[in-house]
């Protein structure tokens, strides 16, 4: 008993430590896995380790490799491009444009999916007169949007704590709720901000426009930069027919890593020039954070600690109420901490409930999960950061307020939605 209760303080410690230092969680997992696994209980290193999740690791790795080529070589620029060119100067459609997009971009495993749409989104707000709080927040609420497909880094994540557990997953129901729980409140900003008002636009796509580049501070400096529309090349349209076949291979249940990792290897033998940049810009540190978390978890499940927070749950008596608890603190830690992490550490402590009562699964992950990625408009966040720090200058602190406002309604009021809308009608 007191080596269970033990590994569960680590736990915390190490979420604490994970969020107030700039210290990797998953390193401090691996420790802790280490320490609390290995000399303290004394598994053999095969059995500390057999918790690490492979297969997790390589989607995490191949996903965003396939997604880093992608970027380099110009392929998301003439996705967004096309998009803009599609609707025909019709400016109401243009922050769902940046919406979709930035979904697509995060669903296909592109972990900050808002720094790479916010320059572009913003600097088209400013010059046609939308409103920038606006357009920032639907950019986030895009990648909220698609942060929980099945190939993306949450979602996967999810998959592999339930998997682990031997509890069944519906990767595509916890992406369409995922879904659904940032169209609709997008949807509201969007008319609250007279967005159903906005006419046409009289730019060009070639026209100079402002953007706001990374200062090395965290900020922006505004520059003036042409946005021709980029020339479909080939390597575009192969890259683009490899995304697509990534979906496919998803809906097929192919292993998406290994796919991800074979696609972006064929797209390296017609072109090879952006492929070492985009090993390098995986994100390590996420894929780290991520694995390491789950494989010290995996140790707490051999020792016991899992199941002992199963008895603690049931002990109370309010399931229910727990998995709301869970929400809220989802929520608000993520709103100044990693999303990943978040999700990383809170999904197995559900499995205890999930495991002991007739709860749907789907229904429990999904509060815990999205209360920790919709919040991301927080302006502490990474995303709401991104957001401000393209906004033009004129308007950042509208933008900042903004966020800061809306961020805090979302982190009060998300958790009790989703519970009483997905959690209360399940358990009917």
């Amino acid at each position: 008993m007191t080596l269970q209760i033990v590994s569960l303080v680590v736990l915390v410690v190490a979420f604490v430590l994970g969020t107030t230092r700039p210290l990797n969680l998953g390193v401090i997992a691996l420790g802790a896995t280490f320490a609390v696994g290995i000399l303290a209980a004394g598994l053999s290193t095969e059995d500390a380790l057999a918790g690490f999740p492979v297969e997790l690791m390589l989607i995490l790795v191949g996903v965003t490799y396939l997604f880093n080529v992608a970027n380099a070589n110009g392929t998301v620029d003439w996705l967004i491009a096309s998009a803009v060119r599609m609707v025909r100067g019709r400016t109401v459609f243009i922050p769902w444009i940046m919406f979709g997009v930035t979904a697509l971009l995060s669903a296909i495993g592109a972990v900050f999916s808002p720094p790479i749409v916010a320059p572009i989104a913003l600097a088209f707000a400013a010059r046609n007169r939308i409103p920038q709080p606006m357009m920032g927040i639907l950019v986030v609420h895009g990648a909220a949007a698609g942060s929980l497909s099945p190939i993306s880094v949450y979602g996967v994540t999810v998959a592999g704590v339930l998997d682990q557990s031997g509890l069944p997953s519906d990767p595509w129901g916890l992406f369409a709720l995922a879904f659904v729980a940032s169209v609709i409140p997008a949807m509201i900003v969007f008319v609250a901000y007279g967005g159903l008002r906005l006419g046409r636009t009289g730019t060009e796509p070639d026209e100079p426009t402002e953007s706001a580049e990374p200062d090395g501070s965290g900020g922006g400096v505004l520059t003036r930069t042409r946005t021709a529309a980029p020339v479909l090349t080939l390597d575009i349209a192969l890259t683009t027919l490899a995304i697509a076949g990534l979906f496919v291979g998803a809906v097929l249940e192919l292993d998406v890593g290994l796919l991800a990792i074979t696609l972006a290897t064929l797209l390296g033998l017609y072109k090879h020039q952006h492929h070492a940049e985009a090993v390098r810009k995986i994100p390590w540190s996420v894929v780290l954070l991520v694995t390491g978390t789950i494989t010290y978890i995996g140790v707490m499940q051999e020792i016991g600690a899992i199941e002992l927070l199963g008895d603690v749950a049931l002990g109370v008596g309010a399931p229910m109420l727990t998995v709301l608890l869970l929400g809220y603190v989802a929520g608000i830690v993520s709103a100044f901490a990693s999303s990943a992490g978040t999700i990383a550490a809170l999904t197995p402590l559900a499995v205890p409930l999930l495991q002991n009562s007739t709860m749907s699964v789907l229904a429990v992950v999904a509060v815990i999960a999205i209360s920790a990625t919709i919040v991301d408009v927080s302006p502490f966040s990474g995303n709401g950061a991104a957001v401000i720090a393209n906004a033009t200058e004129d308007a950042r602190d509208r933008v900042y307020r903004t966020q800061l406002v809306y961020g805090g309604i979302v982190v009060l009021l998300a958790p009790a939605l989703l519970w009483l809308t997905i959690i209360l009608p399940s358990s009917g």
